[in-house]
């Protein structure tokens, strides 16, 4: 990628990478084992302003706010005996609000790496053979695809932040629209079962994928509302909103990301995959009547140069020699971010701190229950490794920081350098883009590190994901997964 800029339906390789996790990404701060893995699930984004409290019914684990790496290693130990033959049976299926055991429900945690994709592929293929568990195999790739090909584009991401301010002013602009705009966001819509679903997204912070398909094929062809609006409200409603596997489904949704092929909902498929949710309601009652019986072709408003690939020089693996890296950089502090809670560099870092949560959009802000779970989930991170390095005694900020209030604790801490895990492209990338240049002012500099599982399969995102997927036996075979 040249210049850095960049974000549903969601590697040289080091040589250990096939092992899972570091001692501080266990569940306290102990034992454990080492990480260098990625991304994670496909997915859309939506939200909350209500915290969730009782959607959750007795017969599938505790689902979040709780925004922790305890909490995601137990979803994911729950989850692992229904990974192979059942997830690909069931997958699919959209029981309502708390009854969704058919899927994983990690995603808000491979969001911000709290697990990441290598322990969770690692754990998943101890169990299952890799023809057992391809389906679920496949999704993780899917957010990986997301991401690698957004990095190739990014100019896409900060683009499409950069129209929507227009796209808003426009819509509101004229009566008519703006009030259609208010009735979709607001649950309120001559849909009803689309109402459901946005008052499902609202008040979790989370919504089936097949839901998501279905909400965004149903806003964008029969409500006829644009793309982009859809996909913002999604992602500052959504817990697990990701800039590329939100952005870029969306886009595939509507017909952009592979041209001439868009996504329809219909009557038929919906009552077949969320029969148990739709209690015998008719099709009048529900509003399917009522939906699009066809696409249309949507206008491309992204540049040629957004949507261009540019070629990448993949950042390099992290240094072996941890005392030469501490001699040209002195001393260096492990700045986390939302991005990457578990990821650690080789050398022992001189301090601790964590970046505050990143707005999501340019429009709106994100829903109360997006800002808790992110929020926590930072709060989380920073508590583990605070408490790993407790005996050594080195500085630890107390609570993440905002960009003024970070670039002071550094001068304060007389740090020369900060490393983090590489951001993807997003909002958390470009404000550690301008971070870069003010600690630069400091004499400060800042390095980011990518696991060695992003530098494994981005690069292979080039194109549509066949190109990736099949080289998914490759990648595990790389990893030493699923022998």
């Amino acid at each position: 990628m040249g210049a850095e800029m960049s974000y549903l339906i969601g590697h040289s390789i080091a040589t250990n990478l096939g092992q899972v996790m570091h001692p501080l990404l266990s569940v306290g701060i102990v034992q454990s084992r080492r990480p260098d893995s990625g991304n994670s699930m496909q997915q859309m984004s939506l939200g909350a302003d209500a915290a969730p409290t009782d959607w959750c019914d007795s017969s599938q684990p505790a689902w979040p706010p709780q925004a922790s790496r305890a909490q995601g290693l137990e979803q994911l130990e729950a989850f692992i005996s229904k990974a192979g033959r059942a997830y690909q049976t069931h997958r699919n299926t959209d029981l309502g609000p708390g009854r969704h055991g058919h899927v994983s429900l990690l995603s808000p945690y491979l969001r911000h790496r709290l697990i990441d994709e290598t322990e969770v592929l690692s754990q998943v293929l101890a169990e299952h053979s890799q023809s057992e568990a391809f389906k679920f195999v496949q999704e993780v790739f899917w957010r990986s695809y997301w991401k690698g090909w957004l990095e190739q584009r990014s100019l896409l991401w900060p683009e499409y932040q950069q129209q929507l301010p227009g796209i808003l002013q426009r819509q509101t602009q004229n009566r008519r629209q703006s009030d259609d705009y208010n009735a979709a966001v607001n649950g309120a819509t001559h849909i009803p079962l689309f109402n459901e679903w946005c008052e499902e997204l609202v008040r979790t912070g989370y919504l089936h994928n097949h839901a998501r398909m279905w909400f965004a094929s149903i806003w964008i062809f029969t409500l006829k509302l644009p793309w982009q609006l859809g996909a913002d409200f999604f992602v500052r409603h959504l817990m697990d909103g990701d800039p590329a596997s939100n952005t870029l489904g969306w886009r595939w949704v509507a017909g952009l990301h592979t041209a001439g092929k868009s996504y329809l909902a219909t009557a038929k498929n919906i009552k077949t995959c969320a029969q148990a949710r739709l209690a015998g309601r008719s099709d009048q009652e529900l509003g399917l009547n009522k939906l699009a019986t066809s696409t249309f072709n949507l206008p491309e408003h992204l540049s040629a140069k957004a949507l261009q690939k540019t070629e990448i020089r993949w950042p390099a693996p992290e240094t072996a020699d941890p005392a030469g890296y501490q001699a040209n950089h002195g001393r260096t502090a492990l700045l986390l971010t939302e991005e990457d809670l578990t990821w650690m560099p080789s050398q022992q870092p001189q301090g601790i701190v964590a970046l505050s949560a990143s707005p999501r959009s340019v429009i709106a802000s994100c829903s109360d229950v997006v800002r808790h779970f992110t929020e926590s989930a930072i709060h989380d991170g920073l508590q583990r490794f605070t408490g790993h390095y407790a005996s050594l005694g080195l500085p630890c900020a107390e609570s993440a920081l905002d960009d003024e209030a970070l670039v002071r604790w550094l001068v304060e801490q007389r740090m020369d350098a900060v490393v983090c895990a590489y951001a993807p492209m997003g909002p958390t990338r470009l404000r550690l883009r301008a971070l870069r240049g003010q600690l630069a002012c400091k004499g400060i500099s800042m390095r980011m590190q990518m696991r060695d599982y992003d530098r494994l399969v981005w690069p292979h995102a080039s194109r549509g994901f066949f190109q990736l997927g099949k080289r998914i036996p490759e990648f595990l075979d790389i990893m030493r997964l699923g022998a």
